[in-house]
């Protein structure tokens, strides 16, 4: 009964080590949403400079629906952030700045 519970344990722990170890395949995912946070700040200038060089000639709901656009991007880059972060945190390591 000993010798079960033994081999009971050590496929445990292996088991555990191996579920632990792949934290690790979570640290791409969180590489890849920093790249597309950058691709995100590409096109906010380029819906800003948009929005800026027309700002003169375009109506006052054209205006809103320009920043609601704005700040809807905005909203997306700071929730990309927040799962970056806290994924990370909680999933891979601790991060020490």
């Amino acid at each position: 009964m000993d010798e079960k519970r033994h081999g009971r344990g050590f496929f445990e722990h292996l088991l555990e080590r191996v579920m632990f170890g792949s934290r690790w395949l979570l640290a791409p995912f969180y590489l890849g949403l920093t790249f597309a946070l950058v691709i995100l700040l590409i096109k906010f200038f380029q819906k800003f400079w948009g929005f800026a060089s027309n700002v003169t000639s375009t109506s006052t709901d054209d205006m809103v629906l320009g920043l609601l656009g704005l700040l809807d991007l905005t909203l997306l880059a700071n929730l990309i952030l927040i799962v970056i972060f806290a994924g990370y945190e909680n999933f891979v390591s601790k991060i020490e700045v």
